[in-house]
């Protein structure tokens, strides 16, 4: 008899055991919001709009995948809606030369947010960015290029392959030129333009790839040497410098040294209130050697707005 009451208990024990591991499981699927099998997810990117400048002329050319913009890394994060990473790769376009702007993965079927960054490295040792979350990307280098970035949600449903075509939209860099209009002095060699020259020198970049702001002031530093750009003059040549903004817009200062062989400095002008925004391009027009004062700005609103200010 008790023998009997106490295979009861056990077999009664047992069964809510079991209802309660399964409730958790249930509960644990459902906070993530992902329930059935994982399925294919075709990734690609397009409408991509990039702008370039020929002296005063802006054009603007849309529907460029990444390589025919000249972009060679490309970081993707894919988040759930409990903002857990779901998926995370890199492209490099020397490395994936067949399928550089393809990306496939598998993913359960739910909410997600696509967070992608693709920009122009320096050489082959440069990595792709680092995507810590939908609000945080690290781009390592000694000098920056054009940067695109997105924050793109999608729902992927179940019992099919997905295709999700990333809209990279417009660059979230911005840049600063400078096009000396007189002639260069022959003991010039260099032109050095540096952005933000009160901030200490970095090679580390954090900036938010949904807003595409930096988190802080970084310092950005180029030199430009005539002999390396096989020219023996700067006068009327665009040299610009790219960068990322803590806000839109922001008023930067830029300083600029003109140096000769030595590296010692023969002309030193420096900018304040430079208006700056992301995927806009600041030109400074005007005498550099012969001029100390700047002028009036005069604003140039296109579909990709140019600032442009007489030095």
């Amino acid at each position: 008899m008790n023998s009997n009451i106490t295979s009861i208990i056990s077999l009664f024990l047992l069964t809510i055991i079991s209802a309660c591991l399964s409730s958790c499981e249930k509960a644990d699927l459902g906070s993530q919001g992902k329930t059935g099998e994982k399925v294919n997810v075709n990734i690609s990117f397009s409408d991509f709009n990039y702008e370039f400048d020929d002296d005063d002329i802006s054009t603007r050319a849309s529907d460029k995948t990444p390589s025919d913009a000249g972009m060679n890394r490309i970081s993707l994060s894919v988040f759930a809606s409990d903002n857990t990473l779901a998926f995370s790769t890199t492209k490099n376009a020397s490395v994936d030369v067949d399928d550089f702007d393809k990306i496939t993965c598998s993913l359960l079927p739910g909410d997600y947010r696509f967070v992608a960054v693709v920009h122009k490295a320096n050489d082959e040792n440069e990595e792709a960015v680092a995507i810590s979350s939908p609000t945080q990307a690290t781009l390592t280098a000694s000098k920056i290029f054009k940067v695109f970035a997105v924050n793109q949600s999608a729902t992927i449903l179940a019992d099919q392959t997905n295709d999700i075509k990333i809209d990279l939209g417009k660059r979230i860099s911005t840049q600063f030129q400078l096009k000396p209009t007189d002639p260069t002095p022959s003991n010039v060699v260099s032109c050095e333009i540096i952005l933000n020259p009160s901030s200490s020198p970095v090679t580390t970049y954090v900036f938010n790839p949904t807003t595409g702001l930096a988190s802080d002031n970084y310092q950005y530093r180029v030199e430009f040497t005539l002999s390396e750009m096989n020219l023996d003059s700067f006068q009327n040549i665009l040299l610009g410098v790219n960068c990322f903004v803590t806000e839109n817009p922001q008023n930067i200062s830029v300083t600029v040294n003109m140096k000769d062989a030595s590296g010692a400095v023969i002309k030193s002008r420096t900018f304040t209130d430079v208006p700056m925004a992301p995927h806009r391009v600041t030109r400074a027009t005007g005498s550099f050697f012969n001029s100390s004062s700047n002028t009036s700005f005069v604003l140039d609103n296109t579909d990709d707005p140019m600032y442009n200010f007489e030095i």
